[in-house]
């Protein structure tokens, strides 16, 4: 009688031989017991799924370092990166880590390839995020930001970046790889109540908010109390709290920003 074992472990070294050769045709030869064209066609389905979601996640970025560059980073992926999640879906996160691994490399491409990259798969990501419903904002008469504890949008990314490279996503018509100077930049990307994201670059007085509010959940005194006490308040302090009444009112307006409830925040950074 056959040894199960010995069977099992000869089914495992064929896989790893196959999946050897379908990540790796150029380095790893074609199995023996299986019909070549078989595989060929299985190399063929593999590819083009990974293309397909990466092209549909990284359009500019793909634009940005050429056709060529992109298919041999698509390959090199495919051939040396383990993936966690057999999930097709998720293909853009193991490749976003892929290039996450290998910065000094991407670098050389082009500068701000990274930071393009993930500001592209953030948008994804939000995107799809799994939340429960936003609450409908009730309105000034209701709750006063001032008094009430606020939090950020539950679906959220507060990200910094050395490169501008919100200009290409908001103005997508190049064709070649513009140059972008060295600019940091602040960030806030979130998911509105039409499941939209947004994106939108914080003056100085918002972002230091959205950063408190990243911190911690606090009402919009709260924030201005802990500023004045670390000496944080520029200029009259009358002025900056009536314009810090107005701003989270626009903030709540336009769904940056919400009341405190029982849901917890969702949050994006990597």
């Amino acid at each position: 009688m056959p040894s199960l074992v010995g069977s099992e472990m000869c089914i495992r070294d064929r896989l790893r031989i196959l999946t050897a050769h379908l990540r790796n045709p150029a380095q790893q030869p074609c199995p023996g017991f299986m019909d070549a064209q078989a595989v060929d066609l299985y190399r063929e389905l593999l590819v083009g799924n990974f293309d397909a979601a990466l092209r549909a996640c990284f359009p500019l970025w793909i634009r940005c370092l050429g056709e060529a560059r992109y298919l041999l980073w698509r390959d090199e992926f495919i051939a040396e990166h383990a993936c966690r999640s057999p999930f097709f879906r998720q293909i853009p996160d193991e490749f976003m880590a892929y290039l996450s691994q290998n910065p000094q490399r991407l670098q050389q491409d082009l500068p701000y390839a990274l930071e393009l990259a993930h500001l592209e798969w953030l948008e994804l990501a939000l995107g799809v995020a799994q939340t429960d419903t936003l609450p409908e904002h009730s309105g000034s008469e209701a709750q006063d930001p001032w008094t009430t504890p606020l939090r950020l949008n539950a679906v959220h990314a507060l990200v910094q970046y050395a490169y501008p490279v919100q200009q290409l996503i908001l103005r997508p018509t190049f064709s070649a790889a513009p140059v972008l100077d060295p600019n940091p930049v602040s960030l806030y990307l979130y998911r509105d109540r039409d499941d939209a994201v947004q994106m939108l670059e914080p003056d100085a007085l918002s972002l230091q908010i959205l950063v408190s509010l990243d911190a911690d959940p606090q009402s919009g005194s709260a924030i201005f109390q802990h500023w004045q006490y670390h000496g944080k308040i520029d200029g009259n302090a009358q002025t900056v709290a009536e314009q810090m009444q107005g701003l989270l009112r626009q903030m709540l307006d336009l769904q940056m920003i919400d009341f405190v409830n029982s849901n917890d925040c969702r949050t994006l950074h990597d």
